[in-house]
């Protein structure tokens, strides 16, 4: 297994990765096409409902921070890119060739990137300073990249200090998914049939005075919505609990 691991991260053999990873760009457009068709057939034959405060900021084109697990990124994103050509939103994407086709996957839906390859926190300021200044939505993965699983970070909180944007806590699940289970978190991919539900907390706001010292707790509170709203809807779709305590459904 040494010689294997060795041999793979051989100069010779990083330079042929390299390349071929270069070559990547001339498949976009086959998966641009691929996204779309997916994204369609998922709002087409998907039943969506939603309760909180989201689809209220949207319909009111309230800009605002929405902080969401890596896990139900797809079955969220899917919904929501109804509504990115007429709500304006940022969206953090690492570095590397996964967040470079992130990136270009993103932006045929009108979401504009900031990429984390100028440091996490540079990247944070980058995109608080966009909000500022083009009154955008942001979109964020409250446990960062690399997890550990629905464990907040830092970057949501030090983004909400510096917008003054409240604090959105979405989570999206299904009754039909793909769960990868060998991911870190343990990523759901939606079927274009069934029914998904999104839960959101109530908006969470980190007043502009607040010190590092004082954060923790915000970012406590984020990490505690977010994943109240994911286990109710586990709740929900394997037991059949009730979701009234989470409001009506939206219109």
């Amino acid at each position: 297994m040494s010689r294997i691991k060795k041999w793979w991260k051989s100069p010779r053999i990083r330079s042929i990765r390299r390349r071929i990873s270069n070559l990547q760009v001339f498949l976009f457009p086959l998966l641009g096409i691929i996204f779309r068709i997916w994204v369609w057939l998922v709002q087409w034959g998907v039943k969506y409902e939603r309760r909180g405060p989201l689809s209220h900021f949207i319909s009111q084109n309230r800009p605002c921070i929405i902080a969401l697990w890596h896990q139900s990124v797809f079955p969220l994103m899917w919904d929501l890119f109804r509504y990115t050509s007429v709500y304006p939103t940022l969206f953090m994407v690492s570095k590397g060739r996964i967040g470079t086709v992130g990136t270009y996957v993103l932006n045929l839906f009108n979401v504009e990137c900031v990429s984390t390859a100028v440091g996490k926190k540079d990247a944070v300021y980058e995109l608080a300073k966009r909000a500022n200044e083009t009154g955008k939505s942001v979109f964020i993965m409250a446990d960062g990249s690399k997890g550990p699983n629905r464990e907040a970070k830092w970057g949501a909180i030090y983004l909400a200090r510096e917008t003054g944007l409240p604090l959105i806590a979405p989570h999206a699940w299904g009754d039909n998914l793909i769960i990868l289970e060998k991911t870190w978190m343990k990523l759901a991919l939606p079927k274009p049939w069934g029914h998904s539900t999104i839960l959101t907390a109530e908006p969470l706001y980190v007043p502009s005075s607040a010190e590092k010292g004082d954060l923790e707790s915000y970012r406590k509170e984020l990490e505690k919505r977010l994943n109240s709203a994911a286990d109710a809807l586990e709740d929900y779709f394997n037991y059949g609990k009730s979701l009234d305590d989470w409001g009506p459904p939206s219109e």
